[in-house]
């Protein structure tokens, strides 16, 4: 063990420790932070390392103090206050410093079993210096999947995922995509994820590589691409009709809580003319728009394009329809007309 010398604050430079006689700043008490600290906290500036033959759980609890049922540690802990030390035959031997974490290593010892990779020791007690074995639980092992290993640690080489994905499926040209970040996406997978959420087995919704676009010239509905024409997304074509009836659905639930089958009973109860014009509907030049108050929500009728604006224009105010009304009797009465019923022009 090294002596601590008293060195003559005299003898020291101005600005240099008078333990190691390095030029720290700033000085306490004539010593630098790191000399001040071992000062203060063990009573000699000098760090004095303790030389063990080999870490023993004999010796682990001889740095550790019985306090009721808690067998707590007084030696060094880590960054988050756990207990570790350092392992001295490997410093020895290979020159490396390699920490002992005590939590792991003490359960290690008591039960006789080896944790796996990703395992966590806890204490039960609550007290992060605990070392007693009856106080220590490990956690459950993550279960990994194949071709992955125990603990969940990719085992193979690193340009193995660019030939199987995480669950052991070939990729291949039909069934690998890049997903929306960029990433490959096996089909298969997705594909077992929806049936396992619509509660089916992988076997009992089996994937099918997706035909090309020479052997479809028609989509899931019938319609044929060459007729009604297609949208291209970088995958498949998708069908113009299909997807404007799908927006027309979206539309109609969004805006006015509304089905398609809501829409033609309405349209039939109507006998499918406008219900204030009674002008027939045409779906090419006179499309029945939907009418509903814009301040419960509630749809009133189908209306033509016109009547649908005038309401609109007029603010579904019925004191001024009524005043417009009035206008227009007014104006037929003033108005001159000729022997032929005709009225003459100003």
């Amino acid at each position: 063990m090294e002596r601590e010398i008293n060195v003559p604050e005299a003898s020291v430079a101005p600005g240099l420790c008078r333990k190691c006689k390095k030029p720290y700043k700033p000085l306490r008490d004539g010593m630098c932070q790191p000399c001040y600290r071992r000062a203060k906290k063990y009573g000699s500036a000098i760090y004095i390392r303790e030389e063990v033959e080999d870490v023993t759980v004999e010796w682990v609890r001889g740095k550790c103090t019985q306090k009721g049922d808690c067998l707590v540690w007084e030696g060094t802990t880590g960054k988050e206050g756990r207990p570790q030390t350092s392992d001295r035959r490997s410093y020895r031997e290979e020159g490396k410093t390699l920490q002992i974490a005590l939590h792991r290593w003490m359960y290690e010892k008591a039960t006789g079993e080896t944790l796996r990779k990703g395992q966590h020791v806890r204490q039960t007690c609550g007290n992060k210096l605990c070392l007693a074995a009856g106080h220590l639980k490990a956690s459950v092992p993550r279960q990994g999947r194949t071709p992955l290993g125990d603990a969940g640690q990719y085992k193979g080489k690193r340009e193995d995922h660019l030939e199987r994905c995480a669950n052991g499926h070939e990729r291949t040209e039909e069934n690998t995509y890049r997903d929306a970040h960029g990433r490959l996406a096996c089909r298969e997978c997705v594909s077992h994820a929806q049936a396992a959420r619509q509660g089916k087995g992988p076997d009992e919704h089996q994937w099918k590589p997706r035909k090309s676009w020479e052997n479809t010239p028609e989509c899931p509905n019938g319609h044929t691409f060459a007729e009604v024409g297609w949208y291209d997304n970088g995958e498949t074509r998708i069908c113009k009709r299909c997807f404007a009836e799908k927006e027309r659905k979206r539309w109609l639930r969004v805006n006015y809580n509304m089905t398609p089958e809501d829409f033609e009973a309405l349209l039939v109860a109507q006998d499918l003319a406008c219900a204030i014009c009674s002008r027939s509907f045409d779906p090419e030049t006179l499309p029945p728009c939907v009418d509903h108050s814009h301040v419960t929500g509630l749809v009133r009728g189908l209306l033509c394009q016109r009547c649908n604006l005038g309401l609109g224009h007029f603010g579904d105010a019925t004191d001024r329809l009524r005043s417009a009304v009035r206008y227009l009797e007014i104006a037929e009465q003033r108005e001159p007309q000729d022997s032929s019923g005709v009225t003459s022009p100003s």
